[in-house]
């Protein structure tokens, strides 16, 4: 027996010494210099502390990052103090732990049924250096309750909905934690084939008694009072079928359909904004991701197109020219001048059918499109073809580009966030000046690899949208004009702010605060664009304030986030990710 115990401890002693003499064989002077900065990043978002449910399945979110460790390389146990005289268990694979990756960020989701009365968890986040950190939550459980909607109309009755945990384990089997928007489209009058149904993105010539479709994902109950608002600059509209307490049904493919049709007709000539509720929930409290489209109608549709019917009527040609007191050589101006936006402006000022461009001002050429190169106004032709007809799939009528050697013009694209991927081919309509030519070179972030490995703005959708590169150029810009210096949008998001938490720039030059103020639009730690929250980390990986991340704090985002040179340019189209080190903590 003692000769096993021997052999035992002469084996142990042999393994021992072999680690320690591989790690030291092994050591190197870069393993210093390559280090990791500091702590991980641990990050516990849902739920709040003390919060208290009435299900037994709970949900748990959060991110995690590391200075040098992968994000999928990263180690997170969960532990539960059971008693105030107990050692805390782990519970990790007592759950569903889910790690997904985003660049050199990783979110974490951690679902669990727990028993009755209070919890004290842990969740401890360790790196390849073994160096680690503790977040700790304490939440309360009370029985489960059986939920039971109102009865809306005598022929409609919901059955009671229980919560169970197959519920919230479909959800989480399908990756789906939260509400999302599937599809969206404008459905004409009398219009009954799906494949017929409009584009709902910046449709133009949309009838006055068209109906709003929205439909919504979600595998559980959804709960709201309102689930769209719509509106026009003479206020917010209702459906009938928010009058009528109709109840939305699901399709064959389970998903929710939301019908809005208007109460009243709407205005010919009018520009309206539908906002997604976002306070929709399900029956676990998650939000649904918000989304925004915009449409303009007319009081004709696809009938007295003034535009483009020249084959079938060449007297609508005499609309725009005139044969005899024609002051160009394409006998343009006639009694109106021939001035171009003037020109269209005739008729597009939102009388006799024509919308008045969105957010147009015509009144501040300082916030207008404008030539860098001539310091002219681009006029309407610049990117709108007044000779092309109407169609769904290019309702603005834009310009065509013809490429060296083409046999057919090729229609410049121009795609917002409900169709953009965020690949240069979105948005050739912006590109046909933005390279250089005519206005700063934005294409370079778009196709420069380089450009997009580093950009904090190449993102992965996840509220349901197809963008998987760079954001879109509408999410900061208003194509036709905006109060604000570079066109840029007043309400950033997909959600409908009130005035007081709109985005102003101040002066005529653009500045540290002009440039703070804007990026902290989206940069707040609440804003979602595309499904993602725009961070803001105020401490460092040491624990120390971030020098410029102080809300006292008055420094340019450019000047951490715009690459060597401290570009603006650089800093909105391709934000450079900064690792915040101690050095750069505030005294």
């Amino acid at each position: 027996m003692k000769r096993t115990n021997y052999r035992q401890r002469l084996f142990s002693y042999i393994v021992i010494t072999s680690v320690f003499l591989s790690s030291f064989l092994s050591y190197s002077p870069a393993d210093i210099v390559f280090s990791a900065q500091g702590d991980p990043y641990l990050e516990v978002k849902t739920p709040s502390e003390a919060a208290v449910f009435d299900v037994t399945t709970v949900e748990f979110t959060g991110s995690l990052s590391d200075d040098r460790t992968p994000p999928d390389q990263l180690s997170l146990k969960i532990f539960e103090k059971l008693d105030s005289g107990s050692e805390p268990i782990e519970i990790t694979n007592d759950g569903q732990l889910k790690i997904s990756v985003d660049g050199q960020n990783g979110n974490w989701a951690f679902t669990k049924e727990f028993t009755e009365g209070n919890h004290l968890l842990s969740f401890v986040l360790m790196d390849m250096d073994g160096k680690s950190v503790e977040k700790t939550m304490n939440f309360t459980v009370k029985e489960p309750v059986v939920e039971v909607k109102e009865t809306l109309t005598e022929e409609t009755i919901i059955e009671p909905v229980i919560l169970t945990t197959e519920t919230v384990q479909t959800a989480v089997e399908d990756n789906v934690p939260r509400p999302y928007i599937v599809d969206m489209k404008i459905i004409p009058p009398g219009v009954t084939n799906a494949s017929e149904y409009l584009p709902a993105e910046d449709m133009t010539q949309v009838p006055l008694d068209s109906t709003i479709m929205v439909v919504i994902r979600e595998t559980g109950a959804l709960h709201y009072t309102q689930p769209l608002f719509v509106s026009s600059s003479k206020g917010e509209i209702k459906s009938i079928e928010e009058l009528d307490g109709k109840i939305p049904q699901r399709n064959e493919d389970g998903d929710y359909v939301i019908m809005f049709t208007p109460a009243a007709p709407l205005d010919s000539s009018t520009t309206y904004y539908v906002y997604v509720n976002p306070a929709i929930t399900n029956e676990f409290g998650q939000r649904i991701f918000p989304r925004f489209f915009k449409f303009t109608t007319t009081n004709v549709y696809h009938i007295g197109d003034i535009h483009g019917n020249y084959t079938n009527n060449t007297n609508a040609c005499a609309y725009c020219h005139s044969t005899h007191t024609g002051k160009t050589a394409t006998l343009e101006g006639g009694e109106f001048g021939a001035s171009e936006d003037n020109f269209c402006m005739v008729c597009h000022d939102g009388t006799n059918g024509s919308p008045m461009p969105d957010k147009y001002n015509s009144t501040n050429k300082h916030n207008q499109h404008t030539d860098a190169v001539s310091k002219k106004s681009e006029s309407c032709t610049s990117c709108h073809n007044p000779h092309a007809s109407w169609t769904a799939e290019n309702p603005a009528r834009l310009q065509s580009d013809q490429k060296p050697g083409a046999s057919h013009f090729q229609t410049f694209t121009y795609k917002k966030a409900g169709t953009a991927t965020g690949t240069i081919e979105d948005f050739t309509l912006c590109f046909s000046c933005h390279d250089g030519s005519k206005a700063p070179n934005i294409k370079q972030y778009y196709e420069s690899g380089t450009l997009l490995a580093e950009s904090g703005h190449n993102i992965t959708a996840v509220d349901g949208s197809s963008l998987n590169g760079q954001l879109a150029c509408a999410d900061c810009h208003e194509t036709h004009g905006s109060n604000n210096m570079m066109l840029l949008r007043e309400e950033l998001g997909n959600v409908k702010v009130a005035d007081a938490d709109k985005y102003k720039t101040t002066g005529t030059a653009w500045d540290a605060a002009n440039e703070r103020q804007f990026c902290l639009k989206c940069h707040n730690n609440t804003t979602e664009v595309y499904g993602k929250t725009g961070k803001l980390k105020d401490k460092n990986t040491s624990g120390e304030p971030i020098l410029g991340h102080q809300s006292a704090d008055i420094q340019s985002c450019s000047a951490c986030h715009g690459g060597a040179k401290k570009s603006y340019m650089d800093a909105a189209h391709a934000p450079k990710k900064a690792i915040y080190l101690p050095e750069q903590a505030n005294p």
